[in-house]
């Protein structure tokens, strides 16, 4: 049965190909049949026992110092002729004069290097994203990593490329993502081939693998447990069981030995947890926003600590997508054309409430205070779901002057920031309660909301500061201490105009290029942040690099725009 695909037609052809192809491409074919029969054969055999329970090596350290990891959309990225996804081209950022003006704009972020990065190579393309992740707090990246898209490997191979030739100090790994259909066999056999293919370029001792001390591959799942087959007679194994099998024998297929984070998507029960930490040695939990007293993490990091495997902190600062969505359903509308057929009635976006920065401030502090050995940053450069950090006109430096400061923080080595003054300001373009005209496409929570959606309606402003100082925000005055300090002030039209003075004098003066209003044209509930490091985090950033701006609702930009 697992030779199934070996029958007499299978042979007859293949002895025809070896007949007609040249001699290397006669090998990889034999190779990739062979290493399919493998993998059939292995998965249809029973194991004598449970040989993968609570091996010694769960407990054992992921890492032996504090990093910050991003995921990365591997193909969420421009060079030339390679042109970002429709829900992220700024092509269709406008309201007017391009295919998606029926929908007041498909995309509503625009990514800030899409024009200088247009005309550059890909290996140009990926030094810039890695110098700017660099900047933002980052470590590495784990590639989000599906069936079916192998010229995504070549993307991988030329990160490996360029962080060896400039000598960037940063780590890679895959995220094994959703391999729904097929069979195990064949999914581990494509993952396999394809994962074989990038190693054996850029050498499974190359320094830029992210790896445990003792020299296992961390290798992250996002929705990664449908790589298994789970038999209907499970002979009193549990589910977890047979995805742990399905991981061992991809790594077996690539010669390593995988350390696999498993994700968590769901308000998971004590019991399910349980069952993966048996065969699982880390966990990270994906876009579960913070609470106090129903945080998912809590419980989850007490059984972590608890059973001595790792918990990795997950911290995400935004979720509203730039995708537009099937009513009711995940169905994204993958082209432009498709999104402007479905029209305004039958589309929505989803959403989190995050309150501003309180989301990724919370998840930041519990990483630190759980001491977890990695801090996973969701996203680098998911722009359709909104929650990036990559340079782009809605977000700019905001989160990811934050995360300077709390990385400072985890790893206990203040950064670029120490010793300076700093402001930030974090708000949302209009109040929650007010509808747009006349784009109001539906914006929809897809899971329990823990934070009140008019906890976003504020301005809010974090400083850090040398010593006291007076705060000013339009019209409003406040006295801050010296240190970290987060203020409210009142929604109020137009951009945001922030001074902050000492000793009579004024040490920081910013007026947002973006405003608020009360009259927004179309759904638009991504949070805008900006702060007074603008122009030092985006300074020499990248040769020929400069940013540019939203100010939809900031009539008077550039005129009266002061950084």
């Amino acid at each position: 049965m697992a030779l199934h695909f070996f029958n007499l037609t299978s042979t007859q052809k293949l002895i025809f190909k070896s007949q007609t192809m040249p001699f290397y491409r006669l090998l990889n074919t034999y190779a990739y049949f062979f290493t399919f029969a493998i993998v059939i054969l292995t998965n249809n055999l029973s194991y004598a026992q449970d040989s993968l329970k609570n091996l010694p090596e769960y407990r054992r350290p992921l890492t032996d110092k504090k990093l910050v990891i991003a995921h990365c959309m591997t193909n969420i990225i421009r060079f030339e002729g390679h042109e970002l996804e429709d829900s992220c081209n700024p092509d269709y950022y406008s309201p007017t004069g391009n295919i998606s003006a029926s929908l007041g704009g498909l995309t509503q972020v625009k990514v800030m290097a899409d024009s200088i990065l247009s005309n550059a190579s890909l290996d140009e393309t990926v030094e810039f994203e890695m110098r700017a992740a660099i900047r933002s707090g980052i470590d590495g990246f784990q590639f989000y990593y599906v069936l079916g898209a192998p010229d995504w490997d070549n993307i991988i191979k030329a990160y490996f490329r360029v962080a060896d030739k400039k000598h960037i100090d940063f780590k890679f790994t895959f995220c094994i993502s959703h391999p729904n259909g097929s069979t195990e066999g064949r999914k581990v056999a494509e993952f396999a081939k394809r994962i074989n293919g990038v190693m054996d370029e850029v050498g499974h001792n190359n320094s830029h693998w992210l790896r445990t001390p003792d020299g296992r591959l961390i290798v992250y799942q996002w929705l990664g447990e449908s790589l298994a087959d789970i038999p209907a007679d499970k002979k009193g194994l549990p589910d977890a069981f047979y995805i742990a099998r399905a991981y061992k024998h991809l790594a077996n297929a690539v010669h390593e030995n995988f350390a696999c984070v498993f994700t968590i998507n769901e308000e998971i029960s004590k019991q399910k947890l349980d069952s993966f930490l048996d065969y699982f040695p880390a966990t990270w939990i994906w876009t579960l926003p913070y609470s106090d007293t129903e945080y998912i993490g809590n419980m989850v990091a007490a059984e972590c600590k608890l059973r001595e495997r790792t918990f990795t902190g997950s911290v995400f600062c935004d979720f509203y997508t730039s995708k537009l969505l099937r009513k009711g359903t995940w169905d994204m509308y993958h082209t432009v054309q498709g999104a402007v057929n479905a029209g305004t009635n039958n589309v929505e976006r989803k959403y989190i409430t995050t309150g501003l920065s309180y989301n990724f401030r919370k998840l930041c502090e519990f990483a630190i205070k759980q001491d977890a050995p990695i801090m996973n940053i969701i996203t680098w450069n998911d722009y359709p779901e909104g929650h990036h950090l990559a340079p782009e006109i809605n977000h700019n430096d905001g989160f990811s002057i934050l995360l300077n400061y709390y990385k400072g923080l985890f790893t206990g080595k203040p950064g670029a920031l120490a010793g300076k003054d700093v402001a930030i300001v974090f708000f949302k373009k209009y109040r929650h309660d007010v509808k747009p005209d006349p784009f109001n496409i539906p914006v929809v929570p897809f899971q329990k909301e823990v934070i009140t959606p008019s906890s976003e309606d504020s301005i809010e402003v974090i400083t850090m500061l040398k010593s006291n100082a007076g705060l000013n925000v339009n019209g409003n005055n406040a006295a801050m201490p010296r240190g970290f300090s987060i203020t409210r002030f009142p929604m109020q039209n137009g951009p945001v105009n922030i001074t902050i003075t000492r000793n009579n004098e004024t040490v920081i003066h910013l007026v947002t290029p973006e405003g608020i209003t009360d009259k927004p044209y179309r759904s638009d509930r991504i949070t805008y942040s900006f702060s007074s490091e603008f122009n030092n985090f985006y300074k020499n950033l990248y040769g020929g690099f400069k940013p540019i701006y939203s100010h939809e609702y900031n009539p008077g930009f550039p005129k009266d725009y002061k950084r």
